[in-house]
């Protein structure tokens, strides 16, 4: 691959996703493997003028090792340096980029149970890091790297080199950086994101109704002051950011304890490194009552266990069937591709930006507004080229937002 087009690329996430500012620090996560990658991201952020550039280094093979084999009592206790490591960078007000690819089958043959307890015990320590996140405190993008793994996941061929490059060429593609029109590069999709975003909130919609032919049948209330989002964001500091490229959703929050009905998934969710597949859930004011998957199982039951919060939903995003990801009509087993491809839930937390007049609420005072908490929030895709959507206003007009997988809005 051209360093030229890395560069280019490297260069969006920058300015469109985090919009590094001059003299700011960038904390980048990402794995060791895309370490070459790293170095462009590295040179051009200093290049932008970056104070420091923190490289915060995974490793998945590692990281299995330890779930299969540390003592418990690690894996329930998180070393203190890790909590100290990300208030330095938040009180910092460092820019936070992951790079991240598909692995699906990372962590086949771990028990359930232990990535469930590590996950659970970091997000308790790392509350504080997560809170800047959903609030916008921070700004932050999350965006892929090309990997071989990933590219023979999806079919590619040729040589190694061959196929790494023809998924970077789909990827800079599907994020709008090359071989679109004029009128479909990134900076122009986002505007009209925001003029979807405010057709929206001008309807002011009281709650949404999902059907579809495959069973789904949901009734969604939103919060009173909910406000939907779509593309670039402002943070507290007034800094226009993009938090995932690509991007292609509008979303808000959901009353926590104003969903019923049940809704069925449409692609695999990959969740802390193994795969969830034709699952489904039911809700009664709010909380999940009854779910099931033919894969997965297990992993959802630890997912819906993480806490309170984690039985109900956070996020409630639209996503056009006919989005150009959609339409790659490919499965890319890994979410930031995947929800941007169909129309999508989450359970866990919501965002505290979804709310209007938001700022410095506390957890308590927003799910009283109606905004669920949790230490998790994970999406998960429900979008179908059969898919309705009708959103109820306040005087009872009922307006189709979606028909057959088509937003009209």
């Amino acid at each position: 691959m051209e360093k030229t087009r890395l560069q280019k690329y490297a260069h969006a996430l920058l300015t469109t996703g985090v919009n590094l500012q001059k003299d700011q620090t960038l904390v980048i996560n990402v794995d060791v493997e895309n370490q070459d990658f790293a170095l462009i991201v590295t040179q051009e952020a200093y290049a932008l003028g970056a104070n420091e550039v923190v490289l915060n280094w995974r490793s998945t093979t590692i990281g299995k090792e330890r779930l299969l084999h540390a003592a418990d009592e690690v894996l329930a206790n998180p070393a203190p340096w890790i909590p100290e490591y990300y208030k330095t960078y938040v009180e910092k007000g460092a820019a936070f980029l992951s790079l991240i690819s598909a692995n699906p089958k990372a962590l086949a043959g771990v028990p359930s149970e232990r990535i469930a307890s590590q996950s659970r015990n970091l997000n308790k320590v790392l509350h504080f890091y997560h809170e800047a996140i959903m609030d916008s405190t921070l700004t932050w993008c999350v965006a892929s790297v090309a990997t071989l793994r990933w590219a023979e996941l999806l079919g590619f061929s040729g040589t190694n080199e061959e196929k790494i490059d023809a998924l970077w060429s789909e990827i800079f593609t599907l994020c709008r950086i090359e071989n679109v029109s004029a009128d479909e590069e990134l900076a122009s999709h986002l505007k009209r994101l925001a003029t979807r975003t405010k057709a929206m909130n001008d309807y002011h919609f009281q709650s949404l109704h999902y059907t579809c032919t495959n069973g789904t049948d949901l009734t969604i209330v939103l919060p009173k002051n909910h406000l939907w989002q779509g593309g670039a964001e402002a943070s507290k500091k007034g800094i226009i950011f993009d938090a995932n490229i690509p991007t292609e959703e509008v979303f808000t929050a959901p009353q926590y304890d104003g969903v019923n009905g049940t809704v069925y998934s449409t692609k695999p969710l990959i969740y802390q490194g193994n795969e969830i597949n034709d699952f489904h859930f039911t809700f009664e004011n709010g909380k999940i009552v009854d779910y099931d998957a033919k894969v997965g199982k297990e992993h959802l039951k630890h997912l819906l266990e993480t806490d309170e919060g984690s039985a109900y939903l956070g996020e409630v995003a639209l996503v056009d069937h006919y989005s150009p990801i959609s339409q790659s009509n490919r499965i890319y087993f890994e979410t930031l591709f995947d929800e941007n491809a169909s129309c999508h839930l989450a359970i866990g937390a919501a965002y505290p930006t979804c709310l209007a007049n938001s700022d410095g609420l506390s957890k308590e005072e927003l799910k009283k507004e109606g905004l669920n908490y949790s230490l998790t929030h994970v999406d998960f895709m429900v979008g179908h080229e059969d898919m309705n959507i009708e959103g109820i206003t306040a005087t009872g007009e009922v307006v189709t937002i979606m028909s057959k997988g088509k937003l009209l809005i």
